[in-house]
């Protein structure tokens, strides 16, 4: 189907790149949207294609998203337009709107727990994933290592918290599966820990799965992340990829 734009800032046109299922069969299919990390100033929408393609080869619709890199408010504006932009368009990409699954690594955690979860002016409650998939994700943003991911990048306090997952998490917060590793210097796994435990004091359904021992970017394929950690084989990537398609059977397909 190839790539689609979603929206235009500045003279940058931003694209939804678009992977359809290996073997459509249905009008619409469950979809995953995917956001890359990078600390919301580097990375590309490619980190994801192997993931996509598994997804591809189960009959899922993938979104890989490009955004700005321009730090998290900037980043946060074109997550949620592009979120928007898979609802508004469904009938053409074949989504299913309702089985909507937002995917992100580190700070594309942020972003994808974003569409899911934070007040903003220009979030439309009807364009809300129905579940988050997350890799060693930033899930709160009012603080730096080890509180948090983040902060210097807002104005102060309020502002931080405005674009802080955990902060917004409420009773109508997705089925979320979280995957961290216990060795992350990036993220501590214990952000992961505290969003997982806020998500179920509000009654919602929630995993986090710690890898021992594992940095930030584990789960990664080796030839997406050669100086990776943890051995020179694609263990890990397939593991979480596993886990995964696990959630999503359970979520979507299989309920």
């Amino acid at each position: 189907m190839g790539d689609i734009p979603y929206r235009t800032a500045g003279n940058t046109t931003l694209l939804l790149h678009i992977s359809p299922p290996r073997k459509p069969d249905v009008l619409s299919a469950p979809t995953a949207v995917f956001f890359h990390g990078g600390g919301w100033t580097k990375g590309t929408w490619v980190q994801f294609q192997p993931q996509a393609a598994r997804l591809n080869a189960l009959g899922m619709l993938a979104v890989l998203v490009e955004y700005r890199l321009a730090g998290p408010v900037v980043a946060t504006t074109d997550a949620v337009a592009a979120m928007s932009a898979v609802f508004e368009m469904s009938e053409e990409l074949g989504c299913d709107t309702e089985r909507v699954v937002a995917i992100g690594g580190s700070a594309g955690g942020q972003l994808a727990a974003a569409t899911a979860v934070l007040e903003l002016p220009d979030v439309n409650p009807r364009h809300r994933p129905a579940a988050l998939v997350l890799f060693n994700p930033v899930t709160d943003t009012s603080g730096d290592y080890p509180a948090g991911f983040g902060r210097r990048h807002f104005d102060d306090d309020e502002h931080a918290r405005r674009y802080s997952p955990v902060h917004h998490v409420s009773e109508t917060t997705p089925p979320t599966l979280i995957m961290h590793g216990t060795a992350d210097t990036a993220v501590h796994h214990e952000n992961s820990v505290a969003f997982v435990e806020k998500v179920k004091r509000y009654g919602g359904h929630a995993e986090l799965i710690p890898y021992a021992g594992q940095r930030h970017g584990f789960f990664n394929p080796q030839r997406m992340a050669p100086h990776r950690s943890g051995g020179g084989d694609d263990t890990l990537f397939e593991s979480t990829t596993h886990e995964m398609i696990r959630f999503i059977r359970q979520t979507f397909i299989e309920s």
